[in-house]
Formats: C-alpha cells, structure tokens, sequence
C-alpha cells in the first residue's frame, strides 16, 4: 500500500465528528410504506441511466422480487452496469437463480459467503479460487453476514432502511413495521466506496469518505469501531431526548451504559422493541434488559400491530435510519448501513412515526416484567448465544 494511501486511511480512522456536527443530505425522504417504498425505488430502477448498485440481506424471487429482478434485468440489456450483492444465508435459496438470472443479461452479481451445500452459488462468491478455497474461507467468517439494505443509482440518488426484497414486508394481516429513506448529495461517494470496499475485497476505502456524520458504514474493522463508538457517544451526549426503535433489542454493554447516562441526565429516553418477532426468542432475550432500566426511568414499548422490524433512532436533531439492530451481531459481525437524517422535516416526521409506534405498543412497568419471570432464566440463558442471534 502507498504512503499516501497510508496517511489518508490513518487520517480518516482517527477522525472523531462531534455528536452534533452539521450534516444534510440535498434532499431525505423517510418511507414507512413497505409498498411506497417498493414502487418508488422500482421507478428509480426504470430510470437508471447508467448504473446500480445493490446489497440486500434477503432477496426473494415471491411477488416483489421477481418485478426487481425484471427491472434490474431490463436496465442490464440498456447498458446499465448493474451489480448485485446477496448474502449467502439470507438469500441461499434462491441466490443462484437469482444470480443465473442476471448474469445471462449481463448483470455482475456476488453472493456474500455462500453456505457450503449449494454448490453452485460458489460460482458467485466473492472469493476467487477452488471450491476448496472458497470453503475455507466460508468456515474462517461464516458466522459474518452482509446485513445491509441499500441502493446506488447513477451514483444520484440512494435507498437505505431495513427493507429487505422480500414479500413479508407487504403482509396484511400481520403487517411488518420498517422504515426505509431515499437521498440524494456529496455523501453517494462516500457509499459507493462502502459498496466497493467489500465487492472487491479491499481493506481501505479508496477515497476519502465526505464523514461519518451523513452514514454510518462498519465496512472495515476500523471503521466498524469508529461507528460503534460514534453511536454510543451521540446516545451518551445527547442533550433531550433519546427514542430508539430496534426489533432485535440485545445492546452491547456500551451501548446500555450511553442509555443510562443518558437516563441519568434526566434526558426523554424511550426504547421501542418488539413484542412479536420474526425470531422468535428475540423477545425473551430483550426482557432480560428491561427491568435495569425501568428502574431508572426509561419508557420501554412493547410495539403490538405487527411485526417489528425497524431499526431506526431519534437523538435530539439527528434521526438514523438503516439495517443496524441493538445486537451483538449488528455490533460486532454483520455488514450494516444506516443513513443520519437532520433536515428539520425528517427529524418532525421521524417524531410522528414514532409517536405512531408507541401509541401501538404495550408501555411496560415492572408488573409486565415480573409476569415474564418464569421465561427470565431462559431468556439470560440466550445471552449465551446471542453470539449467533
């Protein structure tokens, strides 16, 4: 590696923004509408002129995925460079057909740590080399996933959030709660570099990132740390409120420290999590960090009309929304992207939705939490492997 390259990365690993650095995008529209979401990043797709790129935890080939995939085949035979990443557990069924698909209009799709049973998604992965090869490297980082939910277009525009391509997100009957964001500004540099960084492997970003203070992206080991320490520091010194949306409550000892600073200061701390749960024990272990901080005062909701799936968080002026859970995977293994929000619009309109969520929830006391003791011990018995959850 140059020395030049050298003294950029080194500069841009130390960087520290203050918690309350100016940031904006050219434009935020925050999204809450799983259909919403889909037709208008379709319609994005349809005008695509001259490239995209996309990472997706799980891309099904059900209802919606299969219009994706036919509106990213139609912009490959326009000359469209299109490049397509899926993981290789959220998305092992189907990412061979996916794959085959695509590639046959001329489309470059990589599966991220393929599992080692489908043989032919190997063709795809990002490692080059022998089956051989590349299982070694599946069994040296399988418990590492691309988690991450975003689109490039045209290096214009970009979608983020925690919508997967996938039909849970369009139920009825037992609706799913996300939320997703488009934007537009300097900063789509900066994502396409994320976006690079792991299609070709590298271990530093090739240009400077515009900061931290616009997205939030753990692409490397250095920057996984600059942003889990960017997020407990924005929790810990946040200066009114502190309302946090997370389907899969399970937070780093940091990170529930910076909440009871936080608490401590008398500041409006509000958590919502789920209380059904596309994983099913996910609630069982969240309960076991509810009753340390409902005694110091935090609101917890127990969100009841649906699915939780959001990730999304309210500090102060700053909203943050993307595919980061308050778990150790998000923390310490997964690939994730969240964009940060500040245009006085996004930070009322994320207020609103949120305020929608809480109305729709259980508050919980400690009665709600005694009533769950018999499932407690199990629930401290899943801290063992939240490693894995």
């Amino acid at each position: 590696m140059s020395s030049a390259k050298k003294n950029q990365h080194t500069e841009y690993s130390k960087q520290r923004l203050p918690v309350d650095s100016a940031c904006g995008w050219d434009s935020e529209n925050i999204y809450s509408s799983a259909r919403e979401y889909f037709e208008d990043l379709l319609l994005d797709i349809d005008n695509a002129t001259s490239s995209i790129e996309f990472a997706v935890y799980i891309f099904s080939l059900d209802g919606i995925g299969q219009r994706v995939v036919a509106a990213l085949t139609k912009a490959a035979l326009r000359n469209v460079r299109i490049r397509l990443m899926v993981d290789g557990v959220g998305s092992a069924v189907q990412a061979g057909t996916i794959a085959g698909q695509l590639t046959a209009a001329g489309a470059e799709v990589r599966i991220y740590h393929p599992l080692p049973w489908y043989w032919r998604n190997y063709q795809w992965s990002l490692r080059s080399g022998d089956w051989f090869r590349k299982l070694y490297y599946f069994i040296g980082s399988m418990n590492r996933r691309d988690h991450r939910k975003f689109c490039i277009i045209d290096k214009k525009l970009a979608w983020c959030g925690s919508f997967n391509i996938s039909p849970d997100h369009l139920k009825t009957v037992t609706p799913w709660r996300d939320y997703g964001v488009r934007v537009t500004g300097n900063a789509l540099l900066g994502l396409t570099d994320s976006f690079d960084s792991i299609w070709f492997h590298d271990k530093f970003p090739r240009t400077p990132y515009p900061g931290l203070n616009l997205f939030r992206s753990n692409a490397t080991r250095r920057l996984r740390r600059l942003s889990n320490r960017l997020l407990v520091d924005q929790i810990r010194h946040a200066r009114s409120n502190v309302w946090i949306c997370s389907a899969y409550f399970a937070p780093s000892g940091a990170v529930i420290r910076a909440i009871k600073s936080a608490r401590a200061g008398n500041l409006d701390v509000r958590i919502i999590v789920a209380g059904r749960s596309d994983v099913s024990l996910f609630p069982l272990l969240s309960a076991t960090y509810f009753a340390d901080l409902l005694k110091i005062g935090v609101a917890i909701y127990s969100y009841q009309a649906g699915v939780l799936h959001a990730k999304a968080m309210l500090v102060d002026q700053q909203a943050l929304i993307g595919s980061s859970n308050l778990n150790h995977r998000s923390f310490h293994h997964d690939l994730e992207l969240d964009v940060v929000l500040c245009s006085q619009h996004s930070v009322e309109r994320m207020r609103m939705l949120l305020e929608q969520d809480m109305e729709k929830s259980l508050i919980l006391s400690l009665d709600n939490v005694s009533k769950w003791g018999r499932f407690i011990l199990f629930g401290w018995l899943l801290r063992i492997i939240r490693y894995w959850m």
